[in-house]
């Protein structure tokens, strides 16, 4: 094989933020445009392949969401509520999770491009479906902001890419890891590659990083997010494993964002310790537990340690999963009655780690819990429980403890219709928040806060969220960084 070649736009990666800029980088005029993706082509795709991938766009109600959903039967999108999702909210909400550290510029851009990036993904021939709703009296309640997500969930989309960038031409390499960057803190020139076949230098005048963060690499997760992160499960792809930042930062490129922060949510407890299934169709995660809103958490002390109804799971999911994991061994036991569990909306799968009792007490001797304790808690809580506010699923509704601590801010009901069931969980990660500064324009920026010419980079590489991310942020993320990134890297070499 030839020891050097040459190309137009080199992407780095195999995931959803490669695809849309590899496609975007042939749409806007490059000719020879080259993914390498580390994994073989049986697992090519990183964290998307383990998602249900929905998107978190700006939009002005009923009849634009319509135009990504055509085929939903007209009585059910009759049934759906559907506001509409302005820059000022998605603004707005960005800055409340992130706790105002985001960075405002890409902040206005990502929610300012977010309703063009989701029009021109279904213009390059994406297809939707309605996202996860909650029924209450027969109405369909979405999230702010979350009403669709990709046909087929993380690997349709995929799929769905992967066509879309073969009619274009688009080569796609598996199995190639990237083992060298070529350039400086100034310039980026190209990679050393090492494919089956051999390595080879793969040099171009464009390159766009799409290489995912970290949190597959248990020494990083150690080092950078604290204790008990390297016994975290990982959700998401195994190959995400960080080298491509290593050396991206160790070439000269600013490092920001959260690192001691990731996309941390709560997970059955017998979940693998990588790559969690998917449910079918891809619909979900299988191993998620995010219905812990509809009733207690407690660790393995009996003892609650965080308020389960502060807002929506879109803005406490991703950082559930760290109060799991500061609890004694990464352990805690989700708490439900049957008014609980009728209101799951990621299912009561009989596969989930799960005990059943008709008492408090039997239930806590099944999981190894102190009967008395938990009995004591229980009792507690419900004690609180605000009776005289009405119960609404759909709204922040206010119904809250007094007296107790943590407090449960929404939906508080009492406990007290068996059988009980308690889901065992653990914290999971699914993408880290420390990575790569870069530019308006999707430029990697060096530590002099320039942009390293040639050099680009969309998806979990980046440093972009602190804390906390409103959820299906991530896959917006991806298609407005990734379409601006393949432009400006086409135009490079033109």
């Amino acid at each position: 094989m030839s020891e050097e070649e040459t190309c137009d736009v080199i992407v780095i990666g195999g995931g959803s933020s490669a695809f849309e800029a590899a496609v975007s980088a042939r749409q806007s005029g490059a000719e020879k445009v080259v993914m390498l993706e580390k994994a073989p082509e049986a697992e090519y795709g990183g964290n998307a392949r383990f998602s249900h991938t929905g998107f978190r766009f700006c939009h002005s109600g009923r009849d634009e969401v319509r135009e990504f959903i055509p085929d939903v039967e007209q009585d059910v999108f009759d049934a759906m509520e559907i506001n509409p999702y302005t820059k000022e909210e998605f603004l707005g909400d960005l800055n409340r999770v992130t706790e105002g550290l985001i960075d405002e510029d890409l902040a206005d851009m990502l929610a300012g491009e977010s309703n063009a990036a989701a029009h021109w993904a279904l213009e390059t021939g994406i297809e939707w479906v309605p996202e996860k709703w909650a029924e209450v009296n027969g109405r369909y309640h979405f999230e702010p902001g979350r009403n669709v997500q990709t046909r087929g969930g993380g690997k349709g989309q995929l799929e769905q890419w992967r066509e879309i960038a073969t009619k274009l031409g688009i080569e796609i390499r598996f199995e190639s890891r990237v083992s060298a960057i070529y350039g400086n803190n100034r310039r980026m020139e190209g990679v050393r590659v090492a494919a089956e076949e051999g390595e080879y230098d793969l040099l171009s005048d464009a390159t766009i990083a799409c290489a995912g963060g970290f949190q597959a690499n248990p020494e990083m997760r150690a080092r950078y997010l604290g204790d008990n992160a390297d016994l975290l499960k990982v959700r998401g792809s195994k190959h995400d494993t960080g080298e491509v930042l290593n050396m991206i930062l160790s070439m000269g490129a600013r490092a920001t964002g959260h690192w001691q922060g990731a996309h941390q949510t709560p997970i059955d407890a017998g979940a693998p310790s990588f790559e969690t299934p998917v449910l079918e169709g891809g619909k979900g995660n299988s191993m998620n537990r995010y219905d812990y809103s509809h009733g207690i958490t407690v660790n393995s002390l009996g003892q609650r340690f965080f308020d389960e109804g502060e807002s929506f799971h879109s803005y406490t999911y991703a950082k559930t999963g760290r109060a799991v994991r500061g609890q004694p061994g990464n352990i805690a036991y989700q708490i439900y009655d049957q008014k609980g569990l009728d209101r799951f909306r990621h299912g009561r799968d009989q596969k989930a780690t799960h005990e059943e009792a008709d008492t408090i007490e039997e239930l806590a001797k099944k999981v190894g819990l102190n009967p008395a304790i938990l009995g004591a808690t229980v009792k507690e809580y419900n004690a609180a429980v605000a009776d005289e506010i009405p119960f609404d699923a759909s709204k922040l509704d206010g119904k809250c403890t007094r007296g107790i601590t943590p407090v449960k801010s929404n939906w508080a009901q009492k406990i007290d219709a068996p059988p009980y069931r308690a889901y065992p969980v653990s914290g999971g990660i699914t993408f880290t928040f420390g990575g790569l500064a870069i530019s308006t324009d999707a430029e990697v920026l060096n530590t002099s806060n320039q942009p390293i010419r040639g050099l680009y980079a969309s998806g979990d590489i980046l440093g972009l969220f602190y804390h906390n991310y409103p959820s299906c942020t991530g896959q917006t993320r991806n298609l407005v960084f990734s379409r601006k990134a393949g432009r400006n890297a086409a135009a490079v070499g033109n």
